[in-house]
């Protein structure tokens, strides 16, 4: 009797063993019953991926599934299925397109009405909730008629609650339109039951009422790159920081992606001093090499390596004569790249891209925001500048990354900036500098009060959005958010052209 108690407990011992080991365990919830089982769902719930083969089953720390699949035969599949408490919760699954052959001819079996309610069918049946198609997208993975293919319709939908949009929350389902196959599905399932529906919201009114309290457009610059000789245009944005999104449909705060509030978001640090005087003369090779060079020991970096340097006749940002270095160093964990241009007529210093990382910290430098901003300071000791700091920094995992926007002409430049990113001891540990002279207009630009009425000219629109702290708030949004003003005709410009967010 001892002897098979002790086997049984053996038993036990291995089982628990195995559950936190293996993908394949006999726990309750990865069992050859419940594998099956949650196999049967998806292939109930997805016909296509049949002829798929299991890759993995795990068990996270939540308590979810994860289950992973992958067909690896003349056509390349993977699917990846996240499953909690026997709910499909998320769905990513990816047919290769350079294994699929759509064959040669582009005739379209299927209209793209047809694939919009193949879609958003498959979605509402995966998940059991309602989906709103929104529009095509592009997506060059997947070529189409570019290799004399037919139509591959790429759909982005969002989830709906109570027939409100997640903003922040996009499914996309891509369909051949010759075959009906399903060449791309990825979504998430959202628990209605984490939105209290019960609580007050402001309505339209009251949220565009306090946009335009708090609603203060940003002249910026930014830069044209279609030209020969890039130049900067003035405009007014929404807000400087892309992170901001509208306003809590609650208490009517500004929010941002992740339902945080918004406070005192810019700092304005100024500093001046003697700057590198023009010289009289023509700068040698030698002298703009000492310039270029002199730039960078500001960072603390010095003997870097040459790799390569030309006189340019027509610098691409100014159309004149320039020295154009490319300077690298590598020692250990440090890693310096750094492309620097020197102006032959005035020796200034007229383009720079400066990338130092260093993964064990950067010059000891501890990085909570006053320290942050003195070794900024040090950085620019030299020059008379005017920095936009974005106040909240930007947090992946322990990582925090600072944003400090050059101000010109009482504009923030877009596209100068240093970046600074710190540890999780607060450590600096990459510094990223981009800056330089091309052409920057001062024109006579339209009163700021004049473009808020433009951007706001309509009632805002209620949306939801997700966090990853898995909570669903109401916001109020401004459907003219992607868009920009041109700062002197009043034009109105989609950000996208200037590949400054993405919405989608």
């Amino acid at each position: 009797m001892l002897k098979k108690n002790m086997i049984s407990l053996l038993l036990a011992l291995i089982i628990t063993f195995s559950s936190n080991s293996f993908a394949f365990s006999l726990s309750e919830y990865t069992s050859e019953y419940y594998a099956d089982r949650y196999l049967n769902l998806i292939k109930e719930k997805m016909p296509f991926v049949k002829d798929m083969s299991l890759e993995s089953i795990k068990k996270n720390n939540d308590g979810s599934l994860s289950i992973n699949m992958k067909a690896d035969n003349e056509i390349y599949k993977t699917l990846n299925v996240l499953i909690n408490n026997g709910i499909i919760t998320s769905v990513d699954y990816y047919v290769d397109p350079l294994s699929y052959s759509l064959g040669e001819s582009l005739e379209s079996n299927i209209s793209a009405d047809d694939a919009i309610t193949t879609g958003r069918r498959l979605l509402e049946n995966l998940f059991n909730e309602k989906f709103a198609y929104i529009s095509t997208i592009k997506d060059e993975t997947y070529l189409d008629d570019a290799l004399k293919k037919p139509t591959i319709y790429k759909l982005l939908f969002k989830n709906t609650i109570s027939n409100v949009l997640v903003y922040n929350s996009n499914a996309y389902v891509y369909i051949d339109s010759k075959s009906g196959d399903i060449l791309k599905l990825k979504a998430k399932w959202l628990d209605e039951s984490l939105y209290n529906k019960e609580r007050e919201m402001l309505d339209a009114n009251e949220a565009a009422k306090i946009f335009k309290e708090k609603f203060d457009p940003v002249l910026v610059y930014l830069k044209n790159n279609d030209s020969d000789f890039p130049k900067y245009g003035l405009y007014y944005i929404f807000n400087v920081d892309y992170n901001f999104l509208g306003i809590d449909a609650i208490n009517g705060e500004a929010i941002d992606y992740n339902g945080d509030e918004l406070y005192n978001d810019i700092i304005y640090i100024k500093g001046n001093s003697t700057e590198l005087k023009s010289f009289d003369k023509i700068v040698s090779y030698e002298e703009a090499l000492e310039i270029a060079k002199k730039e960078i020991s500001n960072l603390k970096i010095n003997d870097l390596n040459i790799l390569n340097s030309k006189k340019i006749d027509k610098y691409f940002l100014t159309g004149k004569t320039a020295y154009a270095f490319n300077m690298n160093r590598t020692e250990g964990n440090l890693i310096a790249n750094a492309s620097v241009a020197v102006d032959e007529e005035s020796g200034k210093v007229i383009s720079e891209n400066i990338d130092i990382s260093n993964n064990d910290g950067l010059f000891d430098t501890e990085g909570d925001i006053d320290r942050v901003i003195d070794y900024v300071k040090g950085i620019f000791s030299e020059k008379t500048y005017s920095l936009a700091l974005i106040k909240n920094p930007a947090i992946y995992g322990n990582e925090k990354t600072y944003l400090f926007y050059r101000i010109y002409n009482n504009a923030i430049v877009m596209d100068n900036y240093l970046r600074i990113k710190t540890d999780k001891d607060g450590k600096i540990i990459n510094v990223s500098i981009i800056w330089d002279d091309a052409e920057k207009p001062c024109k006579k630009i339209v009163d700021k009060n004049v473009v808020k009425n433009i951007f706001l000219d309509k009632k805002p629109i209620l949306y939801y959005i997700y966090s990853n702290e898995g909570k669903i708030e109401p916001i109020y949004i401004f459907g003219n958010m992607n868009y920009i003003i041109d700062a002197s005709t009043v034009k109105r410009v989609s950000i996208d052209e200037f590949g400054k967010v993405d919405r989608s």
